[in-house]
C-alpha cells in the first residue's frame, strides 16, 4: 500500500496513469515518495475498488483527493495473470 499526502488539490500527484497503469513518475514527486511505482496497476483508491472502473473515473477520484490518499497497487504483469488476461510462461 503506498500512501500519498497531498495537503491540498494545487498540489501535483505526480504521476500519469493510463487504463489505471502508472505510466511515468515526476522525480521527487509526492506520489514517488509515498512509494509508487511505474508499471504497477492501481487497484484500489482509499479502500474503493478501481478494478473496474473507467479511466476518466479513475481521474477524478484522484483528481479531488486530498489529505493521506491509500493506493493499492501491484505489477501489472501480476495483474493480468491474476485476471486471465495472459498465461504463464513455464521453463
Amino acid at each position: 500500500m503506498a500512501i500519498i499526502r497531498r495537503p491540498d488539490p494545487k498540489f501535483q500527484l505526480g504521476f500519469s496513469v493510463e487504463d489505471g497503469i502508472i505510466c511515468s513518475l515526476m522525480r521527487g514527486g509526492i506520489a514517488e515518495r509515498g512509494g509508487i511505482r511505474v508499471g504497477h496497476r492501481i487497484i484500489e483508491i482509499n479502500g474503493q475498488s478501481v478494478v473496474a472502473t473507467t479511466h476518466d473515473k479513475i481521474i477524478q477520484i484522484l483528481t479531488n483527493a486530498v489529505g493521506e490518499i491509500h493506493l493499492k497497487t501491484m505489477p501489472a504483469s501480476t495483474y493480468r495473470l491474476l485476471t486471465g488476461q495472459e498465461q504463464p510462461v513455464f521453463l
